[in-house]
């Protein structure tokens, strides 16, 4: 299908007024900060409804990474699996037991996103309400909008209540046991998320399918070659950390668990793509993203590794109590590096979408930053992670390859790939290809968000 960009003269009656929405749609659009490199293309609620709605979820999401990865998800699941009712199922669903209403295709992705958003991120339900008029103002058809707007709750409901009870909510108590490479809290505030390994993943059959090798032991010289490391470069006042280093530790320390769907958002903007094609796409992105972070706390918590900080402060290697890293340490255990294997998930399933033959310019808040390709941006948001002094090499070494597993486990997997090979796919598997449902399309990134 094309994108869907029909004017229309009146939106849903029981929606607030479109005035109003279109005044708010032109605050979004400023908020978007443009790249001084590159020419840049905006997306607003005309743009195709999936670039849309990850545009929205990714601005206003502001609960912790893991959680925003989760929300994320199930939005893409939703927003796929409508999509894909109203074309006759030409993709995998993720969901079984629902049928759609059929209607009009933006009517059905737009209700999807908004009713799973709503429901998870109720403190921003008046900027979900507004985005969702926008959209449906578009729909000219009144049957086809009601039609879709059933369509879309279906599914959203139908992922809602599967994810009521997943472990996210969970109360996990964590204890340090005080012993040398335990992890200990580094602030006054509970140690954060430690139930996460338990949540129900989405594609990956369990949490620790993946699990990496344990953390080098604190007698060996691995370890001992880590701590000076970033005893020396992530200090506050290291003075062998390059300015580059510096700079990459302050633009990814803000990043979060929505950074690599706006990331993708970039990369996308400028492909012109079908909406099934971009549900599909960031449906593998957003569950590769969500397992990415489950599995990754999950090693967190089982190995329960101390912090760079702890170890220079309190360890028998050369203590240091007065050392400080470059900015604060996160209030969960160093192996591996979380920074690493959301950076793993999403380069590897975008590399493998979009190919990773071009750079982009990508700003997080007021900081920019320019990347080779989605691999180097994936690598230098895990150094980013020593530069800074919170996390050993090992870390982040392993949070990469678990990522990157993580990734290529969900491509490799039928879900959200096409039900039957075109075929031209068949000629491909035929000749030996892995992977024959992931095309490998050109694009120029375009694109900075805000």
């Amino acid at each position: 299908m094309t994108r869907l960009r029909s004017a229309a003269e009146a939106a849903l009656a029981r929606r607030s007024s479109t005035s109003k929405g279109v005044a708010m749609a032109a605050t979004f659009a400023a908020a978007l900060m443009l790249s001084q490199q590159v020419h840049a293309q905006s997306i607003d609620y005309t743009s195709d409804p999936i670039l849309y709605w990850n545009e929205r979820a990714t601005a206003l999401l502001a609960n912790g990474p893991p959680a925003q990865t989760r929300v994320l998800a199930m939005m893409n699941i939703a927003m796929h699996d409508a999509a894909n009712s109203l074309l006759g199922n030409p993709n995998h669903s993720y969901l079984t037991g629902v049928s759609g209403s059929g209607g009009d295709m933006r009517a059905a992705v737009s209700e999807a996103a908004y009713e799973v958003l709503a429901a998870s991120d109720p403190a921003h339900i008046a900027d979900y309400q507004t985005a969702l008029n926008l959209s449906m103002s578009l729909v000219t058809n009144p049957a086809a909008q009601s039609q879709g707007i059933a369509t879309g709750a279906a599914f959203a409901q139908a992922i809602i209540a599967q994810r009521t009870g997943d472990g996210s909510a969970a109360v996990v108590p964590y204890v340090p046991t005080g012993l040398p490479g335990n992890w200990k809290p580094t602030s006054p505030a509970p140690a954060a998320f430690p139930q996460w390994g338990g949540v129900t993943p989405f594609l990956i059959d369990s949490a620790d399918q993946f699990e990496p090798g344990p953390p080098p032991g604190l007698d060996t010289p691995e370890y001992a070659a880590a701590l000076a490391e970033v005893r020396d470069l992530g200090s506050a006042t290291s003075a062998t950390r390059t300015a580059d280093q510096t700079a990459s530790a302050l633009f990814w320390d803000t990043a979060n668990g929505s950074t690599w769907v706006r990331i993708g958002l970039i990369i996308a903007a400028d492909e012109g793509d079908s909406t099934i094609d971009y549900a599909r796409d960031f449906a593998l992105l957003s569950t590769g993203l969500a397992d990415a972070a489950i599995a990754g706390f999950y090693a967190k918590y089982d190995y329960a590794f101390w912090r760079p900080v702890t170890a220079i402060r309190e360890g028998s290697i050369d203590p240091d109590p007065t050392w400080s890293p470059l900015f604060t340490t996160p209030n969960h255990p160093s192996y591996p590096s979380a920074h690493s294997f959301l950076s793993g998930a999403g380069a590897t399933v975008l590399s493998a979408v979009f190919g990773d033959d071009e750079g982009f310019t990508f700003s997080i808040g007021a900081e920019t930053r320019s990347f080779t390709g989605l691999q180097q941006a994936a690598l230098d948001g895990a150094n980013s992670r020593l530069w800074g002094g919170i996390h050993f090499r090992f870390d982040n070494e392993a949070g990469l390859q678990l990522g990157q597993q993580i990734g290529q486990y969900v491509l490799a997997g039928s879900t959200f790939n096409a039900a039957v090979p075109e075929p031209a796919s068949w000629t491909i598997l035929l000749s030996g290809f892995a992977v024959a449902g992931i095309a490998i399309r050109r694009r120029k990134a375009r694109l900075a968000l805000a």
